[in-house]
Protein backbone atom coordinates (compact mmCIF):
# COMPACT_ATOMS: atom_id res chain seq x y z
CA UNK A 1 0.00 0.00 0.00
CA UNK A 2 1.29 3.30 -0.82
CA UNK A 3 -1.03 5.84 0.29
CA UNK A 4 -3.74 6.75 3.16
CA UNK A 5 -6.61 6.35 0.57
CA UNK A 6 -5.19 2.41 -0.70
CA UNK A 7 -5.11 1.34 3.07
CA UNK A 8 -8.76 2.95 4.01
CA UNK A 9 -10.49 1.63 0.29
CA UNK A 10 -8.85 -1.83 1.18
CA UNK A 11 -9.92 -2.38 4.31
CA UNK A 12 -7.61 -3.91 5.65
CA UNK A 13 -7.25 -2.29 9.28
CA UNK A 14 -9.01 -2.91 12.70
CA UNK A 15 -12.59 -1.26 13.13
CA UNK A 16 -11.67 0.41 16.10
CA UNK A 17 -9.48 2.82 13.90
CA UNK A 18 -11.46 3.20 11.01
CA UNK A 19 -13.49 6.74 12.24
CA UNK A 20 -9.31 7.99 13.36
CA UNK A 21 -8.10 7.16 9.68
CA UNK A 22 -11.07 8.12 7.72
CA UNK A 23 -10.70 11.57 9.68
CA UNK A 24 -7.37 11.78 8.76
CA UNK A 25 -7.99 11.35 5.11
CA UNK A 26 -10.63 14.06 4.86
CA UNK A 27 -8.05 16.61 6.90
CA UNK A 28 -7.25 19.76 4.57
CA UNK A 29 -5.03 22.65 4.82
CA UNK A 30 -7.17 24.65 6.46
CA UNK A 31 -6.78 27.73 9.04
CA UNK A 32 -7.70 24.98 11.84
CA UNK A 33 -5.22 22.82 10.43
CA UNK A 34 -2.04 25.40 10.45
CA UNK A 35 -3.39 26.16 13.66
CA UNK A 36 -2.98 23.15 14.82
CA UNK A 37 0.68 22.90 13.24
CA UNK A 38 1.71 25.72 14.63
CA UNK A 39 0.37 24.65 18.34
CA UNK A 40 2.70 21.59 17.65
CA UNK A 41 5.81 23.13 16.93
CA UNK A 42 5.22 25.47 20.62
CA UNK A 43 4.78 22.23 22.21
CA UNK A 44 7.71 21.19 20.52
CA UNK A 45 9.70 24.15 21.63
CA UNK A 46 8.53 23.85 24.90
CA UNK A 47 9.49 20.61 25.92
CA UNK A 48 13.32 21.27 24.15
CA UNK A 49 13.85 24.64 26.17
CA UNK A 50 12.23 22.16 29.44
CA UNK A 51 14.93 19.85 28.83
CA UNK A 52 17.71 22.29 27.75
CA UNK A 53 17.02 24.78 31.11
CA UNK A 54 17.12 21.72 33.70
CA UNK A 55 19.85 19.60 31.50
CA UNK A 56 17.67 16.69 31.30
CA UNK A 57 18.50 13.39 29.00
CA UNK A 58 14.68 12.61 29.41
CA UNK A 59 11.06 13.47 30.97
CA UNK A 60 9.80 10.15 32.73
CA UNK A 61 6.41 10.01 33.46
CA UNK A 62 3.81 6.87 34.14
CA UNK A 63 2.69 5.73 30.41
CA UNK A 64 -1.29 6.30 31.37
CA UNK A 65 -3.06 7.87 34.02
CA UNK A 66 -5.83 5.06 33.39
CA UNK A 67 -5.01 1.23 34.32
CA UNK A 68 -6.82 -0.46 31.82
CA UNK A 69 -9.82 -0.13 29.52
CA UNK A 70 -12.26 -2.83 28.64
CA UNK A 71 -11.56 -4.66 25.39
CA UNK A 72 -13.07 -2.98 22.26
CA UNK A 73 -12.73 0.67 23.77
CA UNK A 74 -10.40 3.68 23.43
CA UNK A 75 -7.61 3.61 25.79
CA UNK A 76 -8.12 7.59 27.10
CA UNK A 77 -5.79 9.31 29.41
CA UNK A 78 -3.35 7.97 28.03
CA UNK A 79 0.14 10.31 28.76
CA UNK A 80 1.81 8.57 26.09
CA UNK A 81 0.15 11.11 23.50
CA UNK A 82 3.11 13.29 24.55
CA UNK A 83 5.28 11.54 22.13
CA UNK A 84 3.10 11.21 19.49
CA UNK A 85 2.18 14.72 19.58
CA UNK A 86 5.75 16.13 18.92
CA UNK A 87 6.69 13.59 17.35
CA UNK A 88 9.98 13.02 19.94
CA UNK A 89 11.21 9.37 20.50
CA UNK A 90 9.50 7.79 23.23
CA UNK A 91 10.18 4.23 25.02
CA UNK A 92 7.77 2.50 27.70
CA UNK A 93 9.43 0.04 30.05
CA UNK A 94 7.52 -1.90 33.15
CA UNK A 95 7.30 0.13 36.24
CA UNK A 96 5.41 -2.28 38.79
CA UNK A 97 2.28 -3.40 39.24
CA UNK A 98 -0.50 -1.89 40.38
CA UNK A 99 -2.27 -3.44 43.55
CA UNK A 100 -4.23 -6.65 43.17
CA UNK A 101 -8.04 -6.50 42.63
CA UNK A 102 -10.64 -9.26 42.83
CA UNK A 103 -10.49 -9.21 38.67
CA UNK A 104 -6.41 -8.86 38.56
CA UNK A 105 -5.32 -11.36 41.15
CA UNK A 106 -1.38 -10.26 40.68
CA UNK A 107 -2.29 -6.26 40.14
CA UNK A 108 -2.02 -4.86 36.43
CA UNK A 109 1.05 -4.31 35.07
CA UNK A 110 2.29 -0.27 34.76
CA UNK A 111 4.25 1.01 32.27
CA UNK A 112 6.70 4.48 32.63
CA UNK A 113 7.71 6.29 29.60
CA UNK A 114 10.83 7.82 28.92
CA UNK A 115 10.95 11.03 26.29
CA UNK A 116 13.79 12.39 24.56
CA UNK A 117 14.58 14.81 22.18
CA UNK A 118 14.61 14.32 18.71
CA UNK A 119 17.08 11.41 17.63
CA UNK A 120 18.00 10.91 21.20
CA UNK A 121 17.16 6.62 20.56
CA UNK A 122 20.56 5.69 22.32
CA UNK A 123 20.21 7.98 25.13
CA UNK A 124 16.60 6.30 25.83
CA UNK A 125 17.62 2.75 25.49
CA UNK A 126 20.47 3.45 27.83
CA UNK A 127 17.84 5.19 30.30
CA UNK A 128 15.54 2.67 29.96
CA UNK A 129 17.97 -0.30 30.19
CA UNK A 130 19.41 1.33 32.86
CA UNK A 131 15.97 1.85 34.55
CA UNK A 132 14.99 -1.43 34.24
CA UNK A 133 18.29 -3.09 35.84
CA UNK A 134 17.98 -0.72 38.73
CA UNK A 135 14.31 -1.89 39.94
CA UNK A 136 13.99 -5.44 38.34
CA UNK A 137 9.92 -4.52 37.72
CA UNK A 138 9.89 -6.61 34.58
CA UNK A 139 8.86 -10.38 35.84
CA UNK A 140 7.05 -13.37 33.68
CA UNK A 141 3.63 -14.33 34.17
CA UNK A 142 3.28 -17.32 36.51
CA UNK A 143 2.44 -19.73 33.93
CA UNK A 144 5.81 -19.25 32.17
CA UNK A 145 7.77 -22.23 32.51
CA UNK A 146 11.50 -21.20 33.95
CA UNK A 147 14.20 -20.90 30.76
CA UNK A 148 16.56 -23.41 30.40
CA UNK A 149 19.94 -22.00 28.73
CA UNK A 150 22.41 -24.91 27.72
CA UNK A 151 20.80 -27.51 29.40
CA UNK A 152 20.11 -25.24 32.80
CA UNK A 153 17.45 -23.57 34.09
CA UNK A 154 17.71 -19.63 34.08
CA UNK A 155 15.94 -16.74 36.26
Amino acid sequence: MKSLAEIISSGKFHPDIGDNIRKSQSLELDAGYRLRLQRRAELQQRVMTLMADHRLDALIYPHQQRLVVPIGTTQVERNGALAAVTGFPAIVVPAGFSAPTPTATLGVPIGIEFLGRPWSEPVLIEVAYGYEQATRHRRPPPATPPLRENGRASN
